[in-house]
């Protein structure tokens, strides 16, 4: 029987390490104009978006894929025309023409894969969720901190030139003071047997899913939660299928976030000003339209189209080029308060993974 569980609200920490905003790399293993050099970790999904992606790019190239089996990324290589595959992560790291690694796989890979590759010299964007906990996300910051390499989640939201406008326009005071966001991201995702469904592969609403609505507020806002209240229910494995919260944030905004994998919702978000508000239209974490409702003028309807997953890879490529070890958009500081308030929820909700017992 599905479980529905509560608890209080959970006061969040600020003692996060501090990023090192300047850290640079201090011998970089290819020239500045030569192309980066991807791997791809991974043969899903989201791994064939981002190999479209870095194809059309100016100074990138695809140069390897790791999976598995030879056999899935033999197929995934004829697919995207890739040069060399690999039957295991460790083969790819260790491949001598890769200079950056998109880690893809499920979460609950994705803090050994990092710290892999990181120790083998490369550069490294890991899909959000970053990785199952802040233990987990701390250790990945260490390694890149220990071999100097550039480590970013891969939080390709914060990039979204509307979504971007949108900040802009909060801090900027067009609305007024902040009062409230809310935002939505649930799908209908039944599959007893796929990895959203399963606890050993980190699966549930909330990392997968949920991250988009807990987090928007944090980017457009420029700030993090203060403290986060959540209620789940909960599948027969153990994972979390819908949550609902809501979050307060030092300014006195309050937002609310619903995520599902048993329904459709809406996916668009709003925000709420003293002065007006913002309706971002569907789906909010990469849209490309919004309308600005302002006191006592006609609404503005802004439309900026967007190139997906290509803005945050541009950001990565452009860092490491300049000598960066971290994001200045995604940072590391911003990476380990997002895996604070993930922990917070599941905790609230009652969801542990079995690597976590």
């Amino acid at each position: 029987m599905s479980t529905i569980q509560s608890l209080n609200g959970s006061k969040l920490s600020s003692a996060a390490p501090k990023p090192l905003e300047n850290a640079r790399i201090s011998a970089m293993p290819h020239k500045s104009t030569s192309p980066l050099r991807w791997g791809i970790a991974s043969t899903g999904g989201i791994a064939e978006q981002m190999t479209r992606t870095i194809h059309a790019m100016p100074g990138a190239e695809v140069v390897a894929v790791g999976s598995r089996s030879q056999k899935t990324a033999d197929r995934f290589a004829s697919k995207f025309n890739v040069p060399r595959a690999h039957p295991s992560h460790t083969d790819l790291c260790n491949d001598p023409n890769v200079d950056i690694i998109y880690v893809a796989s499920p979460h609950s890979e994705h803090h050994d894969m990092t710290v892999i590759a990181l120790n083998a010299g490369k550069h490294v964007v890991c899909e959000k969720a970053f990785a199952l906990n802040t233990g987990e996300a701390t250790e990945m910051i260490d390694a890149a901190r220990r071999n100097n390499r550039f480590l970013m989640e891969a939080m390709w939201t914060w990039f979204i030139p509307a979504v971007v406008d949108i900040r802009r326009r909060i801090i900027a005071g067009e609305i007024g003071k902040i009062v409230s966001i809310d935002a939505d991201f649930c799908l209908n995702i039944s599959d007893p047997n796929g990895r959203h469904r399963q606890a050993d592969l980190a699966g549930g609403a909330m990392l997968d899913l949920g991250i988009y609505p807990l987090t928007f507020p944090c980017f457009v806002l420029g700030e993090h939660p203060d403290e986060v209240k959540a209620i789940g229910r909960l599948t027969d494995g153990g994972v979390d299928a819908t949550v609902a919260g809501v979050a307060t944030f030092p300014s006195g905004a309050i937002s609310t976030f619903q995520t599902s994998l048993d329904a459709v919702s809406g996916h668009g978000a709003r925000i709420v000003g003293t002065m007006g508000r913002i309706d971002v239209d569907p789906p909010f974490w990469f849209t490309s339209s919004f309308t600005v409702h302002s006191h006592g003028a006609n609404p503005r309807h802004i439309t900026m189209p967007n190139e997906g997953l290509a803005h945050e890879a541009a950001h990565a490529m452009e860092r490491i080029r300049n000598g960066h070890i971290q994001s200045n958009v995604v940072t590391w500081d911003a990476t380990l308060q997002t895996m604070q308030l993930l922990d917070a929820v599941r905790k609230q909700v009652g969801v542990v993974y079995p690597s976590e017992r």
